[in-house]
């Protein structure tokens, strides 16, 4: 004699879920996705340790930029205190990547290279002492 047992009540609900998950996941992934992001427009920004960059008309629903640290994590210090503006302040030599949305919805990419003002002089190697005179 078969017996016929019910699946508990939930379980269509998550795995349904888990594939639209995956399905999703797969989609953001797609060649079309990928020629959107190549798409997005760079702007490379140089400035001198010490100096600042405004970047005005940013969108106030995504204030706070998407960064990524190519090279020195203490290079630059970002501000966006003020709304719809973000402010980059030069403190270190180093390169950051920062995404950004506008307020017209485009999605820029700033790549920002901070220059320190001169290369550092000498070494911290001791010197060698000098000769003794007769």
């Amino acid at each position: 004699m078969t017996k016929l047992v019910n699946a508990p009540a939930g379980r269509g609900g998550s795995l349904l879920a888990a594939l639209l998950l995956v399905l999703g996941a797969s989609a953001l992934n797609t060649p079309l996705a990928r020629a959107a992001e190549a798409n997005q427009r760079t702007v490379s920004v140089t400035i001198n340790k010490g100096e600042t960059y405004t970047i005005e008309g940013v969108s106030e629903k995504a204030s706070s930029p998407g960064i990524k640290v190519t090279n020195n994590p203490n290079a630059l210090v970002v501000r966006t205190d003020s709304p719809g503006k973000i402010v980059l302040v030069g403190a270190d030599a180093g390169t950051w990547n920062l995404n950004v949305t506008l307020a017209n919805g485009e999605k820029v990419t700033y790549k920002v290279n901070v220059k320190s003002d001169a290369p550092p002089q000498g070494s911290l190697a001791p010197g060698a002492a000098p000769t003794v005179m007769p």
